[in-house]
């Protein structure tokens, strides 16, 4: 059957699932999915991730992978954060990367949890002695929060990696943590985005139920969530939704 490429953020990671600290989760959605299909599994996901970095990930890791490629699955990101090269290496930036008082994320917390926090003490210290902190602020301020901006930025993205998929031929399915790319109404008149739009393959892509992506999805259904990600239990819901989906447009058993 080959094998399953993930790409993500942290809710494909498994951020804050049981086996999902120190290595990425075999109970994600993604991981699940994968042993169902019968197929070995990649994780191109890590927590942080912007589209930007799930499109660059995901392409190299296809280029790079020799066995069979049975599936790509790929769950795009907020689409507030960013990706830049700082000498030598790949950098993400969010709307946490500016913060002050690093007790304001915390308080984004669903439920107390001092590994995650000390995480975000430990990145934005280390944003700042890397200079990324003042980047940040002045990119948002200036551009990062222009909403125009951020679905220009990750359309781009997403129509990328949908094109260099289907000239591999590789099978795929896209989904989202949320749905900011369905916030387009007030720009359906402008020709760029709604090019960029226009070539979407929607049957390749999946909202969960009530047009959600995952997180919304499993914040509405009330499943336990950690600090800011669902846990066990919305993954192996999850799973079936997809499942079912791929069954459904692929013909699968």
């Amino acid at each position: 059957m080959g094998k399953l490429i993930a790409g993500g953020d942290s809710f494909t990671y498994g951020s804050e699932l049981a086996d999902g600290y120190t290595e990425y989760s075999k109970s994600s959605y993604a991981a699940l999915l994968a042993n169902h299909l019968g197929m070995s599994y990649h994780c191109a996901a890590q927590p942080g991730y912007s589209n930007n970095a799930i499109r660059r990930t995901v392409m190299t890791v296809c280029e790079q992978t020799k066995e069979e490629i049975g599936l790509v699955l790929v769950t795009w990101s907020f689409l507030s954060r960013y990706e830049f090269k700082f000498d030598e290496t790949w950098e993400q930036i969010s709307a946490w990367s500016i913060v002050d008082n690093v007790n304001d994320i915390k308080k984004e917390f669903a439920v107390d949890n001092p590994v995650v926090f000390d995480w975000h003490v430990s990145k934005l210290k280390e944003e700042k002695e890397k200079g990324i902190r003042q980047f940040a602020k002045v990119f948002y301020h200036y551009v990062g929060t222009f909403e125009y901006w951020e679905l220009y930025n990750s359309l781009c993205e997403i129509i990328m990696l949908q094109q260099y998929l289907q000239l591999k031929n590789i099978p795929y399915l896209f989904t989202s943590v949320d749905h900011g790319l369905t916030n387009v109404d007030h720009f359906k008149n402008d020709n760029t985005l709604t090019t960029l739009l226009n070539q979407f393959d929607r049957e390749r892509w999946l909202w969960f139920p009530t047009n959600l992506g995952f997180y919304e999805w499993a914040k509405e259904k009330g499943f336990p969530i950690g600090t800011t990600h669902p846990l066990e239990e919305a993954h192996i819901e999850a799973e079936k939704i997809i499942y079912e989906y791929l069954r459904n447009i692929v013909r699968l058993p």
